[in-house]
């Protein structure tokens, strides 16, 4: 790329934020660095080299700048996912600068084939390349939407949960309702543990496949003084000791009994 100097300063910019991005523990110098990464050079490089040396207002270069650099950005996105690594800003930092030397290494092959062109026979018309790459890149851009529309995407390290709620119950002033809610991958057993008050409690053992719910409908005694404290406690099956969820309530006092 010697005699392109746009083009070599886009490369090692490109370069340099990366590392910066990458390997600097400041989270500010790190925006700063990744800004231009991925907001603007990307799309620098290929609208130079769908065009070529044609020139283009400072303006519009710009706007198509930004353009082009995001949908590198969604482009790269879906192709990251697929493998075992994914949108990690050390893929990130790899993949930009490499779509950056490549699109410049392209630009200048293409404006030095035009310089040669001028200096023979004057060329034969040819269809506008750069619109040609970017009509092509919104048409990748629509498929991978599709495509990622149509199919779910793998979620292996994704990590499950057990949710566990307690809300008073429409019918019943003297009663609760607590809810087991699943949102595991496998099946997973629990056990629940129900404190009414100091000297009552219940225990239950529950046992969830993914995304199943059980609900429990805990009746609470009545207390002339005071109010009562309910507490629910879940437990995994496989570690009984350990509090995994726990949530509390205080229930008004109830002046009536049956």
């Amino acid at each position: 790329m010697r005699g392109h100097r746009d083009l070599q300063a886009a490369c090692l910019a490109a370069v340099a934020c990366a590392l910066v991005a990458a390997l600097v523990p400041w989270e500010i110098v790190r925006l700063a660095a990744g800004l231009p990464l991925t907001l603007f050079l990307p799309g620098y490089a290929i609208v130079a080299a769908a065009f070529g040396s044609r020139e283009l207002a400072a303006p519009k270069r710009a706007m198509l700048s930004v353009a082009v650099s995001l949908m590198t950005l969604a482009l790269g996105a879906f192709v990251l996912n697929i493998f075992p690594f994914g949108l990690e800003t050390a893929s990130w930092a790899v993949l930009l600068p490499l779509v950056v030397i490549a699109a410049c290494r392209g630009a200048a092959l293409r404006r030095e084939r035009s310089q040669r062109g001028r200096a023979g026979r004057p060329a034969l018309p040819r269809p506008a390349t750069g619109s040609l790459v970017l009509g092509a890149l919104a048409a990748a851009i629509a498929l991978g939407a599709l495509a990622l529309a149509e199919k779910p995407l793998p979620a292996e390290n994704a990590k499950g949960f057990t949710a566990l709620w307690m809300l008073p119950t429409d019918e019943r002033e003297d009663a609760v309702a607590i809810g087991v809610d699943s949102n595991q991958h496998d099946f997973h057993s629990y056990r629940l543990r129900v404190s009414l008050g100091k000297d009552q409690s219940k225990t239950y053992r529950v046992r969830l496949d993914p995304g199943e719910e059980r609900v429990y409908e805990v009746d609470v005694p009545a207390r002339a003084v005071g109010r009562t404290h309910v507490v629910a406690s879940l437990y995994k099956a496989g570690d009984p000791q350990k509090l995994y969820r726990r949530v509390t309530s205080w229930l008004p006092r109830q002046m009536t009994f049956p």
